[in-house]
């Protein structure tokens, strides 16, 4: 029984990280391009943008990452290269008030390097 929860729980994780990966890889490549602000969100939020200024998109992919990353962690495994992972990395970096971090179209290029390689 358990393992059978286990099992369904590593498909769901499977799917989600999937769902997660291609979605990144539809939209960074225009991220490269606009520098669009898909790295700042209600988390991550470097200049304490209202609400109502944080993209939708920004969101979404936020609670998506967040929920692999939980899931990973539910199950006990490694969360660190994981695509929802890498997607929060990137996330706090163009948080970060480091005058040295990347940009959204940095961020964007090597996020997409990174899942295509991985992938």
């Amino acid at each position: 029984m358990k393992r059978d929860r286990s099992a369904e729980g590593e498909r769901r994780l499977a799917t989600s990280e999937a769902l997660l990966r291609k979605s990144l890889l539809e939209v960074l490549p225009a991220v490269v391009k606009t520098g669009a602000p898909l790295f700042t969100n209600s988390k991550h939020n470097l200049h304490d943008l209202p609400k109502h200024l944080i993209d939708e998109e920004a969101e979404a992919f936020l609670e998506m990452a967040l929920a692999c990353v939980e899931l990973r962690e539910h199950l006990g495994l490694v969360t660190d290269e994981s695509v929802g992972r890498l997607f929060l990395a990137a996330c706090e970096e163009g948080s970060s008030s480091d005058e040295n971090r990347r940009g959204p179209r940095k961020l964007a290029e090597a996020l997409v390097e990174r899942l295509r390689n991985d992938g």
